[in-house]
């Protein structure tokens, strides 16, 4: 996600097909608990639920409501809820962000109005984005700028964070929490530049403490992160595809060795050469990168990561497409889409490891820790209470403070912006006028300089003056959608008694989740155990082997799109009934809540030739992080061709140096 962390390790393959629960003697709206006073907003229209074909279209969400609904705003059955607290209206791309979005990508503010409410403003900094790096570039200007200088961050959601924001559900009177997006954060090196920004924003020790072990039963070991931990608590689950209509569970797939998986011995052979790491060592190319940009990083960025791994396990096209789409789906799409140079991009920052269970970290809530620290420190009345970890993650927001006339900092959400512009010549201008949309209204203001802290999808098309070297640049620029569906559950009884913490399947919606264990800072029990109320989250990406890049991306985000809240609910009901009924699960009683968080942009999808370029032309990002364009510079995660929150503060990092080197003065 725009903001999510390294996660080619992590993230596992999912197919959003439907899938069947007939098997399990489940196959009615009501067996399923359709019709359960969840937490989730109820379908509305109904006759959208079957018009998935009509959807498909370029249509925006609010085109197609209205299309069912006969009115040009429907109720926002689309977007669904929302959960409480601070991010109850800011799940993913809600419907006002998605529609103010493609007002941009179809050109309506090409021209722009006539008459528009000039603010009088003048910033010394303007930043574009909301997300870490936007925070981030923020809080760095704040500080490097010199007194008296000023800045605005301007973003389009109701809240700040980008992709690193958390859901909150009420679960029989107990508050849970899960992460939209961006998750987890490895420990880092203590005197690394990420090291002392974490400090600098209040978190100077990195080690999160854990809830512990709740009841009298034996303690099953838990992960730190939503991601798969393997192990003998984890499960692969076979059913109809692999000819177990019934159902077939092999508990410690990878410690059995594969043993009584029923797949053909072949792919079984290539998947444990794969598990054991097994290379061509006489082959030069076959060993990690020793940097970025060494001999060979730059071949692997030549060929796809596909190839790669077929070269390197010696496994065939159809086993990385079938059962190694984890490779590559921490950037959003199969391996056949990305550059064999993602199999390390991730690892390029070299987290300290750390040996006692992982040296990944999370808040309660993801990277949403990060964003709240970085804003409390930028504006210490944000958000209620002290400074101190803890009390900034359960602290409520104070919105009213984020925009305070007379402040050095603000943050202004819920605006969109749809131009920015040098006035005059970029090589000689004093200001940038930057146009952006709230509340019905289109309001300029001005700037000394701006850092572009949003996406590359948004950037390249507001940037009115954008030289045609950097709308090449930006045009390399693939990005993927992603579903993340966070399901709330009354307990996790039925999986402590199958022994599992964790499973990945490999048909029907999503492919994998994993319970974990919460750090103490936000949480309400510092106990956890099989009859605590969780939150199962799922993620849901959109592959088409054998399609490019850009069009797998635009596939997946039409089908996203296109889909009803009702639809992935039922979905999302009937996967976990299918796996998990005969073992005690009841979707009716045990389903609390469900909250979709839609991010249409979620991950850069790096093609070959990206990280170093290719045909001997210099790599995308390395042209947008060379210079400023004439007052205005550019951040976000992506420019580095890596999704992670580490690369969004140290890309905001570049970006204000640049202008207080070459442009503020």
């Amino acid at each position: 996600m725009s903001e999510e962390n390294s996660g080619a390790r992590h993230s596992k393959k999912s197919n959003p097909g439907a899938a069947s629960c007939k098997s399990s003697g489940v196959d009615t709206d009501k067996g399923l608990g359709m019709d359960a006073g969840i937490t989730r907003r109820d379908f509305v229209n109904a006759t959208l639920a079957a018009s998935g074909g009509l959807l498909l279209g370029s249509a925006s969400p609010a085109e197609l409501l209205a299309r069912q609904s006969g009115s040009a705003m429907p109720d926002d059955d689309w977007t669904g809820y929302g959960g409480v607290g601070d991010y109850a209206n800011s799940n993913g791309n809600t419907l006002p962000v998605m529609m103010a979005g493609h007002q941009i990508r179809d050109g309506r503010f090409a021209s722009l109005p006539a008459e528009m409410v000039e603010t009088g403003e003048i910033y010394d900094c303007v930043i574009v984005g909301g997300g870490i790096s936007g925070l981030a570039a923020a809080l760095i200007f704040s500080r490097l700028a010199g007194e008296g200088k000023t800045c605005l961050m301007l973003d389009n959601h109701p809240i700040f964070g980008g992709e690193a924001k958390r859901n909150e559900f009420v679960v029989d009177g107990q508050k849970v929490v899960a992460h939209q997006g961006s998750a987890f954060y490895p420990i880092p090196y203590p005197h690394s530049f990420i090291a002392r920004f974490y400090e600098s924003i209040g978190l100077k020790q990195p080690k999160l403490e854990y809830q512990e072990w709740a009841g009298p039963e034996p303690e099953i070991r838990l992960s730190r992160t939503p991601y798969l931990s393997g192990g003998k608590t984890s499960a692969f689950y076979f059913g109809a595809k692999f000819g177990h209509a019934e159902g077939l569970w092999l508990t410690d797939p990878w410690g059995k060795k594969l043993e009584g998986a029923p797949i053909p011995a072949e792919v079984r052979a290539e998947l444990l050469r794969y598990n054991a790491g097994a290379v061509k060592v006489s082959d030069p190319k076959m060993r990690p990168p020793e940097y970025g940009g060494d001999e060979v990083s730059r071949w692997l960025d030549q060929i796809t990561l596909q190839e790669y791994l077929m070269k390197k396990y010696e496994i065939r096209r159809e086993t990385v497409r079938e059962y190694l789409a984890d490779e590559g789906s921490g950037y959003g799409l199969g391996a056949d889409a990305l550059s064999g140079y993602t199999a390390y991009a991730a690892e390029m920052l070299h987290p300290l490891d750390i040996t006692d269970e992982t040296g990944d970290q999370m808040f309660p809530g993801g990277n949403a820790g990060f964003a709240r620290l970085i804003t409390k420190t930028i504006i210490p009345q944000a958000i209620a209470g002290d400074s101190s970890v803890d009390a900034v993650c359960r602290g409520a927001v104070n919105f009213d403070a984020l925009d305070r006339p007379g402040s050095r900092a603000r943050m202004r959400l819920g605006a969109t912006v749809v131009s920015v512009k040098h006035e005059g010549d970029p090589g000689k201008s004093d200001f940038v006028d930057l146009v952006y949309t709230r509340e019905g209204k289109v309001c300029r203001v001005k700037a000394r300089s701006v850092v572009m802290a949003g996406g590359s999808w948004t950037t390249r098309h507001i940037v009115r003056d954008l030289p045609a070297d950097r709308r090449a640049a930006y045009r390399q620029f693939y990005r993927s959608p992603c579903l993340m569906a966070n399901v709330a559950v009354r307990d996790w009884r039925f999986l402590y008694k199958m022994g599992l913490t964790g499973c990945q399947w490999f048909e029907g919606f999503g492919s994998y989740f994993q319970i974990r264990k919460q750090a103490l800072c936000g949480v309400e029990s510092q106990r956890f155990g099989p009859d605590s109320p969780t939150v199962l989250t799922l993620k849901v990406l959109y592959p088409y082997p054998g399609m490019s890049t850009e069009g797998q991306g635009n596939r997946g985000r039409g089908e996203m799109l296109a889909t009803p809240f009702r639809e992935y609910e039922r979905k999302i009901r009937e996967q976990l009934t299918m796996m998990f009924a005969a073992h005690g699960f009841e979707a009716r009683r045990d389903i609390a809540g469900i909250i979709l968080n839609r991010w249409g942009h979620a991950y850069l999808s790096p093609a070959p030739g990206f990280f170093f370029g290719k045909d001997g032309q210099p790599a995308p990002g390395e042209v947008l992080r060379a210079a400023p364009f004439g007052r205005i510079a550019f951040a976000n995660t992506d420019l580095s061709g890596v999704m992670d929150h580490r690369y969004s503060i140290i890309e905001a990092n570049r970006a204000v140096g640049q202008l207080l080197d070459q442009v503020v003065t």
